[in-house]
């Protein structure tokens, strides 16, 4: 926590149903996080998320939904288990991005990208991307980076 932003308990929580592997539909597809405005905790961006169940959009499709629906004059934090085709079949593993897009200050910049790590300690088994805007998503340079990992 070096930038004295902590991870709430429900971030956690969020984080570990993105990682059940489950059938049930209940599991969420991914999380999104923010700082609050307190600019002392991270915590769950509820207004951005819905269950896998909601979603009726494949890959990359509801992907890319997701990452348009993020807000262009503030950061977020977004955990997404990422499905893709492997040699030996359909997989999917979780992705964690960064999302600052040029439009917001500095100061928030930075304590976003200061506060990444207190966040990723909490994830596990995490392929990390940094974005500041959707171009910087593509569905092949995600896949690309999955299979090197």
């Amino acid at each position: 926590m070096s930038s004295g932003v902590a991870v709430s308990d429900e971030v956690k929580n969020c984080f570990q149903q993105v990682k059940m592997n489950t059938k049930s539909g209940s599991k969420l597809r991914y999380g999104v996080f923010k700082i609050n405005d307190s600019l002392k905790d991270i915590v769950v961006d509820k207004s951005l998320m819905s269950t896998a169940s909601e979603s009726t959009r494949e890959e990359p499709s509801h992907f890319m939904e997701v990452i348009s629906g993020l807000p262009q004059d503030d950061g977020r934090y977004v955990v997404y288990d990422y499905p893709y085709t492997e040699s030996y079949g359909d997989t999917s593993k979780l992705i964690f991005i960064l999302w600052c897009p040029n439009a917001i200050s500095i100061k928030r910049k930075m304590l976003y990208a200061s506060s990444k790590d207190a966040l990723k300690k909490v994830m596990s088994e995490v392929t990390e991307f940094q974005a500041d805007c959707a171009d910087d998503l593509q569905h092949k340079d995600i896949t690309s980076k999955l299979r090197r990992v």
